[in-house]
């Protein structure tokens, strides 16, 4: 199953599972993720299954979607890809391979330096 880091300056980074699709990107509180940032559109993004792989796809907002750095209406995602909504990064991380848990994901994929041990600790499953 696909997972998104979600790295919002604001808040803790957190990993969320893709169990449906089409995911809704957004600021509206029915979407299935909420980026509470006003350079979100309230419907901004959505991820939808092309295939053997998972696309995203701008919804037409002011601001865009960013996919590497790139602005795109649509893009198929792959494995590591870096996708900017508004102020908030959000990694992509494609299905396959063996589970991981949530602090390996997020050590994987978020600069050195950039998430103090600390957090990661607490992202550590309980025993």
């Amino acid at each position: 199953m696909a997972r998104l880091i979600v790295l919002q300056q604001t808040a803790t980074p957190r990993q969320v599972a893709l169990f449906k699709l089409p995911y809704l990107i957004g600021r509206a509180p029915s979407c299935d993720l909420v980026l509470d940032n006003p350079q979100v559109s309230r419907a901004h993004a959505v991820m939808e299954q092309a295939g053997d792989t998972i696309q995203i796809r701008d919804l037409g907002g002011t601001n865009g979607t960013y996919v590497n750095g790139q602005r795109v209406e649509s893009c198929t995602l792959g494995n590591g890809d870096e996708i900017k909504v508004g102020a908030c990064v959000i990694r992509f991380l494609s299905s396959g391979g063996d589970a991981m848990s949530d602090a390996e994901a997020l050590r994987l994929v978020t600069a050195a330096g950039k998430l103090p041990d600390e957090e990661l600790v607490k992202l550590m499953p309980k025993d």
